[in-house]
């Protein structure tokens, strides 16, 4: 199986730039050894350390220009959990794996029938466990109009897939079949401790979209909270409004007048905003 960070790295932020699994040439340069030479993007190339860092990163971005390169080829000879390679691997050769939700009340899929062609069509292989867009009403059969693998075993499932993608964390008896592999969801890190140490002692390769920062421009796209609480509080008006025994907006008939309702929202963030503005407009 062949996944990488920096290649998973390039295909959420770089996603229409890239052909391969390795970031942009900005500013690459070239590390030979006795055996092999390897092409590394500065802009993933962190270590451990003071070696070396990023020519992105806010403290000491001009340092490769002071490097030599017997200095980069000395830090490129640490231990492999040591330092992050940008090793390009074709679209054709991963496969991205769909999951089913396993939560309970969970009707989302992690990715639809369009988002699927997209992905086929960029060379990559898709396989989708069956039923894991029925909730979303997306059936197989929409997957495999879209040029998807729907596959029925769940074994089969996650042996075929390398990247692997959710909405919910995993449950219990999904981790173990999840060692070695890449997986894209929500896993709030912080908060489900020991599903992250036990991901991590299986070696794998966890992206917590929950904990990509929202003020890259370009990660805007891979918003999975703001967009998710803005449906919160539009589905919150509706609910109030089930409750309300009467209209909320104000009527204007012959047989008289409705004012409208007096509505109070607690809280002004994306989905305090989202509830004010579908009281203010709620047709």
């Amino acid at each position: 199986m062949k996944t990488h960070h920096a290649a998973l790295t390039a295909l959420f932020l770089f996603p229409s730039s890239i052909h391969g699994f390795s970031n942009p040439s900005v500013t690459s340069f070239a590390l030979r050894s006795q055996t092999r030479s390897v092409d590394v993007a500065p802009r993933v190339a962190h270590y451990v350390g003071s070696a070396l860092y990023s020519s992105v990163s806010n403290e000491k971005s001009d340092s490769l220009e002071k490097k030599t390169e017997e200095d980069l080829i000395a830090a490129f000879e640490q231990p492999a959990s040591a330092r992050i390679l940008t090793e390009a691997i074709p679209y054709e050769e991963l496969t991205i794996g769909v999951s089913k939700e396993t939560f309970e009340g969970e009707n989302r899929v992690s990715i639809t029938p369009d988002n699927v062609e997209m992905l086929v069509k960029a060379g990559f292989e898709v396989v989708v466990q069956s039923g894991a867009g029925e909730n979303a009403s997306f059936s197989d059969a929409a997957y495999l109009n879209k040029g998807a693998t729907v596959l029925l075993g769940d074994d089969q499932f996650f042996a075929t897939a390398d990247i692997i993608s959710k909405i919910c964390p995993p449950s219990e008896e999904e981790v173990p079949k999840l060692a070695g592999k890449t997986l894209i969801g929500m896993i709030s890190p912080s908060i489900n401790t020991d599903l992250y140490n036990s991901l991590a002692e299986q070696n794998t390769n966890v992206f917590a979209l929950d904990c990509v920062p929202r003020v890259l421009s370009r990660a805007q796209s891979y918003d999975v909270l703001s967009s998710q609480a803005n449906i919160a509080g539009y589905r919150a008006v509706v609910e109030a409004a089930e409750e309300f025994p009467r209209f909320f907006a104000g009527q204007m008939t012959a047989a008289g007048k409705v004012p409208p309702a007096k509505v109070l929202v607690l809280g002004a963030g994306v989905a305090g905003l989202a509830a004010i503005q579908v009281c203010y407009r709620p047709s």
